[in-house]
């Protein structure tokens, strides 16, 4: 087997993505929710920020045909990755972008939507309100624009509340090792069991791991959907959508360009 542990991101690996956090139910819960966002708003052309490997674009690209989809990531090597592998699907495209800086130029989209994205959006806090006033004077009237995401418990007292943020992640430590688990299991033999305890056991290490980072971290961190809606709304967007996801965190936010 592979050893896939040796990748600092679970986004910059495609044998990691596909055998841990592109299967657990947090990560399937929100890509789930953008495909039928998608479906509902029924866009001609969209962009994901962020987009890592591509396998949230992709998987949209097939799943909508007439839809053009852009997938852009900051990172040169992992966008070379992800136009590896594209099936050939003429609908689908990747790019290298900041995503900071691509909101600062006219933007021709009809959604444009950040998975797992927008935290990663550097120190002070002011830069995350910067992308929300950026998007919205660039955006086309009528766009929308989806913020799907992990967020702070409503109850933490900040985004520097470490114990909120390790309480957090006791539980998605643990539904990541679960979800795993059952989605690698193939088999009931002692190959394919210890496979699945692999992974889940990837999981559940790993993913405290990043709440640690994400705890302590300067420059990755999270907000609350109540900040992110106030503060969405104060750079113009009328809020369409504020909704969990599921208890561990996840939730969307889906703003329109008045």
């Amino acid at each position: 087997m592979q050893d896939f542990t040796k990748t600092p991101s679970y986004f910059n690996n495609k044998t990691t993505f596909e055998k841990y956090l592109g299967q657990t139910s947090y990560y399937l819960r929100l890509q789930e929710a953008v495909e039928k966002l998608i479906a509902l708003s029924h866009p001609e052309t969209v962009l994901e920020l962020g987009s890592a490997t591509g396998e949230t674009a992709k998987r949209m690209a097939k799943r909508f045909p007439l839809v053009q989809f852009t997938g852009m990531d900051i990172r040169k090597d992992i966008v070379a990755l992800a136009n590896e592998d594209t099936d050939g699907q003429k609908n689908l495209a990747f790019s290298v972008g900041d995503m900071c800086n691509v909101v600062s130029s006219p933007l021709k989209y009809d959604l444009i939507y950040l998975l797992y994205a927008y935290h990663h959006i550097l120190d002070p806090i002011e830069k995350k309100v910067d992308f929300l006033q950026n998007a919205y004077q660039n955006m086309k009237h009528g766009a929308l624009l989806c913020i799907a995401e992990t967020f702070l418990p409503e109850e933490a007292a900040s985004y520097t509340d470490e114990e909120s943020i390790l309480a957090l992640w006791n539980i998605r430590k643990d539904e990541g090792a679960s979800s795993t688990f059952w989605k690698a299991l193939a088999g009931l033999d002692g190959e394919a069991l210890a496979m699945a305890h692999e992974i889940s056991n990837y999981s559940s290490c790993n993913e405290y791991l990043a709440g640690e980072l994400v705890a302590k971290r300067q420059d990755e961190y999270l907000i609350k959907r109540s900040w992110l809606v106030r503060e969405g709304e104060r750079a113009g967007f009328l809020t369409v959508l504020n909704e969990p996801v599921n208890v561990l965190g996840d939730g969307v936010v889906l703003f329109k360009k008045k």
